[in-house]
């Protein structure tokens, strides 16, 4: 009868619990318009899971950035930290499920038989086994368990949208890295060459000096041509020396070498279409890592506030006492029970006040994170279009001084051959050409790195990472609908 009640009273309970306190998540305003300010027009859209770092032409460059993304020991630490997180949503959710438990004791104990008289003795010591299993349960009436449950989920995919945010990093990191690494060697092979001729040129101009075909003046000039440009030559070893470093940390590696692909001239950017700032935020693993934020703050609002509510517990046990242990094996020897209480907070001296307001405190500041990251994002979406726009058309007017400087430095030469002019006209001819050829691959490197930047910019690419690389951290629950809100009463 005893238990038949319980039942009645449980059923009742549960039929309670199907709502939870607190507010239901909905996505914060921002400030996204309709289309980016400098944007290309939009005949072509932007694919999110096109895989960059490919559509440059470069097979060696694809493979160094899915070695940096295996490798990597910041990535290696972000899938590392997904399972931190799943232990973290598996304990929350325990607390949806009865307890159950199980123990055995044994005791060994004399009690007082005193009874007001100093002739009264002491029983014989005396042995209690007890063996028993038990259940609790605490009914979540108000939500606050699913609460704490959603806020969990919520941690763990803000986790795994910050390992697609490093390894999207990681990404544009190597592929910035190995294009500078090219421009460097493009500005090497060009200060060599330089190097050279000015070597043979400064050679001739000895024989010339010492049978006194030119003066000591045009000698001069030509030692300082080379000596100029022998002096460029270290400080781009040096720099390819720290890229190549710099870029095996990033694969993962000791320092070394990094193996070489097609030539800087010779790789071509990704495409380039227009994008929407609303695909953006739907996209972009920070933006989503930070609404995953702003979804467990505002979970836990909830959670707080249903501490100002009653609990129930409820639990019952079975098991077998006796004296001896053969005994516990006697019908007679059977023991149970059953309980329930309802606890409710009266007089906190405001910790439950104090636990609310610093639980709404926190789900604001991670609303007004999020949009301000959304704000963020949006502005360097519209700066590296206006960024890589702008590195096109210097380019192409690096390329065109480059080519009159070259008319310029032969036509110079030429003309001193011929006696029209003196030699500071040659070498102030060799020396621009030498500087416009080395901006030249410069400007063709911030291009490069410029459509990098917008890629990155846009989220684009996570889906295009290697299968083993993205299954690796997959969280084990279903994936959020980030354009629409959450239903946060859901288990």
């Amino acid at each position: 009868m005893k238990a038949r009640c319980l039942t009645i009273a449980l059923a009742g309970c549960l039929s309670l619990a199907g709502c939870a306190i607190g507010p239901d998540y909905a996505r914060a305003p921002t400030a996204a318009p309709d289309a980016y300010r400098n944007a290309p027009a939009p005949s072509m859209q932007v694919d999110p899971d096109i895989a960059w770092w490919r559509a440059f032409g470069d097979p060696v460059l694809a493979s160094l950035v899915d070695e940096a993304v295996r490798n990597n020991y910041d990535a290696r630490v972000a899938v590392a930290r997904l399972e931190q997180y799943r232990g973290q949503l598996e304990a929350a959710r325990a607390g949806l499920f009865p307890q159950l438990g199980a123990s055995f004791g044994a005791s060994r104990e004399r009690r007082s038989v005193f009874a007001g008289t100093p002739l009264a003795g002491f029983d014989e010591p005396g042995n209690q086994f007890q063996l028993r299993g038990s259940v609790s349960w605490e009914i979540d009436l108000w939500g606050k368990i699913r609460r704490q449950t959603e806020a969990a989920r919520a941690d763990l995919w803000a986790a795994e949208y910050a390992r697609r945010g490093v390894a999207l990093s990681l990404a544009a990191s190597v592929a910035q890295g190995y294009l500078n690494l090219r421009g460097l060697d493009a500005q090497l092979a060009i200060a060599q060459q330089t190097l050279d001729s000015r070597a043979h040129a400064l050679d001739i101009f000895k024989l010339r000096y010492a049978h006194g075909v030119i003066s000591e003046v045009e000698l001069s000039q030509a030692q300082d041509d080379y000596y100029s440009t022998q002096a460029a030559i270290p400080p781009l070893r040096a720099s390819i020396a720290q890229t190549e470093n710099a870029l095996s940390v990033l694969l993962g590696r000791a320092p070394g070498p990094i193996a070489r692909g097609q030539p800087i001239g010779a790789l071509t950017p990704p495409p380039l279409g227009a994008d929407t700032p609303v695909a953006l935020v739907n996209r972009r693993p920070d933006l989503l890592q930070a609404e995953q934020t702003a979804v467990a703050a505002n979970a836990l609002v909830g959670a707080a506030e249903a501490l100002y509510l009653p609990s129930l517990d409820i639990g019952a046990f079975i098991g077998q006492a006796a004296g001896t242990m053969g005994g516990l094996w006697h019908g007679a020897s059977r023991i149970w029970g059953l309980s329930a209480g309802v606890a409710q907070p009266i007089f906190e001296g405001g910790a439950i006040q104090g636990q609310v307001r610093a639980a709404r405190s926190q789900s604001e500041q991670a609303r007004l994170a999020y949009q301000g990251a959304v704000l963020s994002a949006l502005a360097e979406v519209d700066t590296a279009y206006a960024t890589t726009r702008e590195a096109e058309s210097r380019l192409a007017s690096l390329d065109n001084q480059q080519d009159a400087l070259t008319v310029y430095s032969k036509q110079s030469s030429a003309r001193y051959e011929s006696g029209y002019s003196s030699y500071l006209e040659v070498t102030t001819a060799q020396e621009k050409l030498f500087s416009a050829q080395l901006a030249a691959v410069q400007g063709r490197v911030d291009l490069l790195n410029g459509y990098v930047t917008l890629y990155k910019a846009l989220g684009g690419g996570w889906g295009a990472l290697p299968d083993d690389v993205r299954s690796a951290g997959e969280p084990s629950v279903a994936a959020p609908a980030p354009a629409v809100p959450h239903p946060q009463g859901a288990v």
